[in-house]
Order: structure tokens, then sequence, then C-alpha cells
């Protein structure tokens, strides 16, 4: 398996990280604006940008709080957080990106959450005596 695949979230993990990072970038712009605007008290508020961006960081880099973070963020939202939850609980290769330190979590889970080369073994025939 190559080791930048590793290094790479699945594409749900990467759509809610975007999210909020987009999210911390709003944040950010708003109190620059209000700085610009001359209400330096209401500028202080730009270090709730800190919140989303952090989250956004941790999920790029597999961190188990900060999917639940994500989740809880988005909770004011019902959509927002239905969205959120099914893509970061979802998908087995979502899953497999916050338990990688279990060997052989994420080397078989695609993006679209099938596991590759993860068959059933056949099935035991039963014999009965006679």
């Amino acid at each position: 398996m190559p080791s930048d695949r590793m290094r790479r979230p699945p594409g749900p993990v990467v759509a809610v990280a975007v999210i909020h990072a987009l999210l911390a970038a709003g944040a950010l712009i708003l109190a620059v604006a209000m700085l610009i605007a001359g209400a330096p008290g209401l500028a202080l508020l730009g270090l709730v940008a800190l919140l989303p961006g952090s989250v956004a960081l941790g999920l790029w880099q597999g961190n188990r709080g900060a999917r639940v973070v994500a989740i809880l963020l988005t909770i004011p939202s019902v959509v927002g957080a239905l969205v959120v939850f099914l893509l970061l609980v979802g998908p087995e290769s979502s899953r497999a990106w916050f338990t990688r330190d279990h060997p052989g979590a994420y080397e078989d889970a695609d993006e679209f959450g099938d596991d590759e080369g993860d068959e059933l073994p056949p099935p035991r025939r039963r014999v009965t005596p006679r």
C-alpha cells in the first residue's frame, strides 16, 4: 500500500473539514470587518474562529476528538448535524480514518466505504453424524 494514501483523508472527512474551515474563515472575515468598522470589542469574537479551524485541522489529522466536536458544533442546525454525522460515522473509510492506530484499519477501505479484499471465507460444511 502506498504511504501517500495514509496521509490523505477520505472524501467524506475532507468534506466535513472543508465545511468547518469555511466556518472559521467566515468568522475571521467577520472579525476583521468589525475591527475595520471600529468595533474592537466585537472583533474579539474572531477568537471564535479558532474552534472550527482547529476542528478542521483535527479532522484532517484523524483526531477522534475532532470528530465528536465537529458533530457537536453542528447540532444547532439539525440538518447540518445529520449530514456531518452521516459523513463521519457512516462510510467505512471515515471510520477507518479515525482508527488508524490499529494495524491495517485503513489499508483496505476505499473512499466509498467498501472493503476490497475482505471476502468472507467459504461457509463450513456441516457434518451430521450417521
